[in-house]
Formats: C-alpha cells, sequence, structure tokens
C-alpha cells in the first residue's frame, strides 16, 4: 500500500497532492461544467458550506450555461463563482481555485496569436472570478487535429506566453494541462528551456469502464511527476456508476454509496477528482469517499470493467 494513501486515510477526511513544485492541491475540486452563472453561484456555495476548498471553472463555460466562445454570452460563470466566494467569506488563501483557457484555434484563442491571446484569456479568468490569482491555471486541450507536426509548435508558444506572463508573475501558483495525450505532453517536453516548467496536473477522463491506466495515460503522467486528474467520474449521460450493479456492490460493502465506491476507486489509483453537483446532499457524499479503501480484489475487479465506455481526451488519441 502506497504510504500516501495509508497517511490519508488516517489524518485527515480531504487530503491533499503535492504538486512538482510544492503547491498543495486538494484531492477532490467541485466542477462547474454546464452551469449557467446563477447555478454556479449556488453550486459553489453548497460547495463551500459543504466542505469544499477547491473550485474548478474555465473560460469557456459560459454564463449561460453553455460551452464555448463566451463573448456573446455574458462572459463565463466564472461571475457566478465569485459571488459564491464573496458570500461565502472565506479567506481567499483558504480556497485552491483551478480555471482553464482554450487551446489554439478554438473559442476565441487564434492560432497566429495564441500565446496573446491565452494571455488575455487568463486575465480576463482572473479578473471575472474577482482574485489576485488563481491556484491552477490550465490549458484546457490541445487545438484541433492533436499534438502533431502541425500543432506542437503553436502549443509549445502558448505553454511559453503562459508560463512567463502567469506562472512567473505569480498570477497563479502552478500551471498544467487538461485532455493532453502522451503524445501532447512529448511535445510540452521538447519545448526549449522546458525542463523547469513541467505540467503539474493533467486533467482528463477517468473513471470505472476505462481500464486503471487507460493509453498509458496514467502511469505517463505520474512518471514525469504530473498529477493526474479525473474528469467526469461517473461517466457521461448513464448511471451505471451511480446505481449499476457493481459499484452498488462495492459500495454496500463498506457502507457507502455507488457514488463513492466510483470515486474511491479513482483516488485509490492516484487520480485526483473533479465531481460537480448544485445539492449539498451530494456533494456531502462526493467529498466522503477517505476514510475506507477498497480491497485489492474489489479494485482489480473493478479494473476488469469494460463499461461505461470513455476515452481520455476528446481532441487526441494516443
Amino acid at each position: 500500500m502506497d504510504f500516501w494513501l495509508v497517511f490519508a486515510l488516517a489524518a485527515t477526511p480531504t487530503p491533499s497532492l503535492r504538486l512538482n513544485n510544492g503547491v498543495e492541491m486538494p484531492a477532490i475540486a467541485a466542477g462547474t461544467w454546464e452551469y449557467d452563472n446563477t447555478i454556479a453561484e449556488l453550486s459553489m456555495t453548497a460547495a463551500l458550506e459543504a466542505g469544499f476548498t477547491h473550485i474548478d471553472t474555465a473560460h469557456d463555460y459560459c454564463a449561460d450555461g453553455s460551452t464555448g466562445y463566451c463573448a456573446s454570452s455574458g462572459g463565463s460563470n466564472q461571475v457566478g463563482i465569485a459571488k459564491a466566494i464573496a458570500r461565502s467569506g472565506k479567506p481567499r488563501h483558504s480556497l485552491f481555485i483551478t480555471t482553464k483557457v482554450p487551446g489554439c484555434g478554438t473559442q476565441g484563442i487564434s492560432r497566429s496569436m495564441c500565446g496573446a491571446d491565452s494571455v488575455a484569456a487568463a486575465d480576463s479568468n482572473i479578473e471575472e472570478l474577482g482574485v489576485d490569482y488563481v491556484d491552477l491555471l490550465l490549458v484546457h486541450f490541445p487545438p484541433p487535429l492533436g499534438c502533431g507536426k502541425m500543432n506542437c509548435k503553436i502549443i509549445q508558444q502558448q505553454w511559453h506566453a503562459l508560463t512567463t506572463a502567469h506562472l512567473r508573475t505569480n498570477k497563479t501558483r502552478a500551471l498544467g494541462v487538461s485532455n493532453f495525450c502522451i503524445s501532447c505532453l512529448e511535445c510540452l517536453a521538447a519545448t526549449p528551456n522546458m525542463s523547469s516548467v513541467v505540467p503539474a496536473v493533467n486533467q482528463f477522463k477517468y473513471h470505472i469502464g476505462m481500464g486503471a491506466d487507460p493509453g498509458g495515460l496514467v502511469s505517463f503522467s505520474k512518471s514525469k511527476g504530473i498529477i493526474p486528474q479525473a474528469y467526469s467520474p461517473l461517466g457521461d449521460n448513464t448511471s451505471e456508476l451511480i446505481s449499476g450493479p457493481l459499484v452498488r456492490k462495492l459500495g454496500a460493502a463498506h457502507g457507502k454509496t455507488g457514488v463513492q465506491a466510483a470515486l474511491r476507486w479513482i483516488w485509490q489509483h492516484g487520480v485526483a477528482v473533479t465531481t460537480k453537483s448544485g445539492k449539498m446532499s451530494h456533494l456531502q457524499e462526493d467529498a466522503d469517499i477517505f476514510n475506507f479503501m477498497l480491497t485489492a480484489e474489489e479494485m482489480a475487479n473493478a479494473d476488469k470493467s469494460k463499461t461505461p465506455k470513455g476515452k481520455p481526451s476528446f481532441m487526441c488519441n494516443s
């Protein structure tokens, strides 16, 4: 058993993970995808009251609940999140805020001016959130058609711009990526003078049904000192990981729900979790996964599951 896992069970109900630059990131985050401003505010108010300290949002989570280029939608739902943070009265240093900027050539980020556009989007995130800095800034996804020769150079330029304008100036405490396949991480690793700025986090889809190490991305990320983080931890458009027979059985064996068993499987594979709900009871349920442990046999059985299907990234394959 990993020492960090034993420590997490014994020491705290909500453990943190140390990123490769020393920043501590809470292991579970409350997400805001597809929430409009009002729902984002209500959801984050509930999350903060439920004990969450890690908030996950993005430049392209629009104020009307859509996802994409938000300029015509009144900006992003980060405005609603700002209201929830202000209302909570919690000091800024007690919260961990993750936000994102789109990949080059998408959602208002041009290919020709990707670096400058990305910096402007990151500045806008900070303004909408009503804070002086964020804790983690992610490149949300690579450009269309992945990270081959056609796109690698602009990916590197975007990374350099964000490193210079946000990480080096303390507008973000850490810099990471999302939906990056191995080829994308290899592209970043080939950036000139890249050795000191390895992505801190790689956030991608990960849940029971995809296998323990889909495409080798979990193990590859870890081997480079990158914390893997799961989104869509219960799959998409399915109740299988909420009330299906596999997770129900796993949860019942420990006095837990199917949802808690599904989230616990992720955590026991050393992967951080991003979940979401507008209901206080569901958020409390999601957060209560650090005081039990699935057995090796239970983990192996869940590893073998082939459903629900999923792939780590919607923008690249390998």
